[in-house]
């Protein structure tokens, strides 16, 4: 059962892909080199399960967040996501 709602983002290109993955080695996480899978970060200590569906023909990216802490809301992970994605050349949906 996932722990938040997915979200979309678009403008999701093979180059913005890598990009994510490079954001993600730099901050810790391994993005998979794969179209869709499953990653865990650490965010304010925390751990937070990820999975992912990208869709490159789409240039799509559905991301769900499938396993967090109680304490940590979906709202403060999601503004962590938008800002990986907007920083990776990503837009926010």
């Amino acid at each position: 059962m996932a722990a938040c709602n997915a979200w979309t983002y678009r403008g999701i290109s093979s180059s913005v892909f890598r990009s994510l993955q490079q954001v993600g080695k730099k901050q810790g996480f391994t993005i998979p080199n794969a179209a869709s899978g499953k990653f865990m970060i650490t965010v304010v200590g925390m751990n937070v399960g990820f999975q992912y569906a990208w869709d490159m023909n789409a240039q799509t990216l559905l991301l769900q967040c499938d396993n967090k802490p109680m304490l940590l809301g979906c709202s403060t992970i999601k503004t962590f996501a938008d800002k990986i994605i907007s920083e990776s050349g990503g837009r926010v949906s």
